[in-house]
């Protein structure tokens, strides 16, 4: 059976539902027992009921169990953000004086947290650079954590995904990707060698910029302890976001197709233009790494950056971005709508790591919407159009 049937019926049970189609929505924060020896079967893990919605919930545990099939994972937690499924995976695994890789080009709120939080707590961080394929000589004795993301954030580095988790593996370290950009249809971390898996579901999985969602992915002992530093943390799943979320996964496949479609047609075409000095796109042939990422992926989602040849002046950075009408100015991605956003004004934090990549003020970070492909290549020309170059020489 194929992937994209199997999540139309996975872990649904229209019997039990009265037929309904859709999983209901169980509004309880509390769940009651028939008998005494019920309850002491449920709290000692001998039966399998829900006791408190914190813990666990049966709207949240349908997409849970759809998510973990996606993954091909043993199970899943659903949070209530993605930095609630990235820091709890970071506080159930590292402890004081344990150190920890980090791929430079993560999401820049888990940098500051590293920074932040964990160095508070006496975590040591080592960033390293995405193309880099032999850890040996940043492994530490101490080393308990080798995170990764592939695609990375912003500039959309591949990593080798095999080869730092065989790495890592060999050292007795702990590996953890995101793979919010690829989602669970187009790249399946844990058949590369990943431990967990980590998701900011607010974007394509939930699709439609109405709800915020973290998931994570893995198995064993392990999880099981950052099911319980979840749970503890009250990082869980609310059951009406679990609602909106199992129906945003029925039309994934066919939103990532059509975003993929419209992505590859508008990245193209700026690519070809006077005005762009660079795409960073793994879809395109032209990316560095892109048969590497073939090996890894099976299609491309919509978020890339473009940067642009230098301005006349500073004023013309707001023209170009203030002249599009199909983009809107947002910090998020991954909905139904087109965003475009300055690049190194979202996460001030990461700046400094992000220029020390190659980025700019001329780079920009967009996401292809729904929109029909042709309107909005139509409205990039247009705002382009307001976006005056520097001559050559200046």
């Amino acid at each position: 059976m194929k992937t994209t049937t199997r999540l139309l019926h996975q872990a649904d049970d229209r019997e039990a539902q009265h037929g309904s189609v859709n999983p209901p929505i169980y509004h309880s924060s509390l769940y009651t027992f028939p008998t005494m020896q019920a309850f002491l079967d449920t709290r000692d893990g001998l039966e399998e009921r829900y006791m408190y919605s914190r813990e666990s919930n049966p709207t949240v545990r349908v997409l849970e169990q759809k998510i973990a099939m996606l993954e091909g994972a043993e199970d899943c937690i659903a949070t209530s953000s993605g930095m609630a499924a990235i820091t709890a995976v970071l506080l159930s695994i590292l402890k004081g004086g344990d150190h920890a890789l980090i791929v430079q080009t993560c999401y820049g709120p888990t940098r500051s947290f590293m920074d932040d939080i964990m160095a508070e707590l006496g975590v040591e961080t080592t960033y390293f650079h995405p193309h880099v394929t032999d850890l040996s000589p940043l492994l530490q004795p101490n080393t308990r954590l080798v995170y990764l993301e592939s695609p990375g954030s912003v500039t959309f580095h591949i990593q080798d995904l095999r080869a730092l988790s065989a790495h890592a593996r060999a050292h007795g370290a702990i590996t953890m990707a995101d793979n919010s950009w690829s989602t669970p249809l187009y790249q399946q971390p844990h058949s590369l060698g990943v431990d967990f898996v980590v998701h900011s579901g607010t974007k394509y999985i939930a699709g439609h910029s109405d709800l915020v969602l973290g998931l994570i992915t893995g198995g064993g002992d392990q999880f099981r302890r950052i099911k319980k530093v979840a749970v503890l943390l009250g990082a869980t799943l609310g059951p009406a976001e679990a609602y909106l979320a199992l129906r945003s996964l029925r039309t994934l496949s066919v939103r990532m197709a059509q975003l993929q479609q419209n992505t590859m047609a508008v990245t193209t075409w700026l690519q070809a233009h006077s005005k762009v000095r660079k795409v960073l796109y793994p879809g395109l042939p032209s990316f560095p790494r892109h048969e590497l990422a073939k090996t890894q992926m099976s299609g491309w989602s919509s978020l890339f950056t473009v940067e642009l040849q230098p301005p006349l002046d500073p004023e013309q950075r707001h023209n170009f971005v203030d002249g599009c009408e199909l983009f809107s100015v947002g910090v998020s991605w991954g909905g139904y709508e087109s965003l475009i956003v300055p690049l190194l004004s979202i996460n001030l934090n990461s700046m400094s790591a992000e220029e020390r990549l190659g980025l700019n003020d001329n780079c920009y970070r967009l996401c292809i919407g729904l929109e029909d492909a042709g309107d909005l290549i139509a409205d990039l020309k247009q705002a382009l159009s307001h976006y005056i170059i520097a001559p050559k020489g200046l």
